[in-house]
């Protein structure tokens, strides 16, 4: 057991840096704050390098370097006005794009750029049986600590991949129906028979546009939210969630 007695520490040095993307990306490393995002890395067998707790926690034991640490000093480490207990330096894990070629359940989302909707909707994803998860175009970073606190517990169960170049898709997925969520697209099919599809692929648009003409073109079908006429757009978690809860309730 280790003890970071100052604020002037090196150690503290080198964990703010994962502050900062530019970092993040360098060092292939990033930061999970809390007991549950803890607990999760545990459960889902992620790589931990380094923790930063305060004395009063118990951990288990494990390959990893401990350090103990005053409340000033898990302020300074952390990403929020309220600190948490405990902060965990972890290695990313990377997924190949063939593991998501052998799932029938997966959702796309298009230039989103809000890293809490990002995290809500990847917990929705964990609740309503999503396989995967495909980030396209210019999107949030998905190892942002304000994603990871948004998934609450649940950031690594299900896979997510990032494709930047929009012709990708077909040449990845020609097997998969792809489903827009546009409320300029008409050629609509209903809940009950998007949920009998096999292999298909949910778009979602992101929060300033929606989704790009594009992928409105680039789909097969497309669903719609009943909503009263004097609403005319959703957020976008709470759009994709309700869509996931429908197909996961058919």
């Amino acid at each position: 057991m280790h003890i970071i007695e100052n604020l002037s520490n090196n150690k503290i040095k080198e964990i703010t840096k994962l502050h900062q993307k530019k970092y993040r990306d360098e060092y292939s490393l990033f930061i999970a704050e809390g007991e549950k995002a803890f607990n999760e890395l545990i459960n889902e067998k992620i790589e931990i390098k380094e923790i930063i707790k305060s004395p009063k926690i118990q951990i288990p034991d494990g390959e990893y370097t401990v350090y103990n640490a005053d409340e000033s000093i898990m302020k300074k480490l952390s990403t929020t006005s309220s600190p948490c207990e405990i902060i965990a330096v972890a290695k990313k894990k990377a997924y190949n794009i063939n593991v998501f070629k052998t799932r029938n359940n997966l959702i796309l989302i298009e230039e989103i750029s809000d890293p809490g909707n990002l995290g809500t909707i990847i917990r929705s994803c964990a609740a309503f049986g999503v396989e995967g998860i495909i980030l396209c175009g210019d999107c949030v970073e998905i190892y942002s600590p304000k994603v990871i606190r948004s998934s609450a517990g649940n950031f690594f169960k299900v896979p997510i991949i990032q494709i930047k170049d929009k012709e990708e898709l077909k040449k990845h997925f020609s097997e998969y129906k792809f489903i827009s969520t546009s409320l300029s697209n008409s050629n609509n099919i209903s809940i009950n028979e998007c949920a009998k599809l096999q292999k298909r692929i949910i778009m979602f648009g992101s929060e300033a546009n929606g989704l790009s003409e594009k992928l409105t073109k680039f789909a097969d079908k497309n669903i719609k939210i009943k909503m009263d006429n004097n609403v005319d757009s959703l957020n976008l978690a709470v759009s994709a969630s309700i869509i996931l809860y429908c197909l996961k309730n058919q």
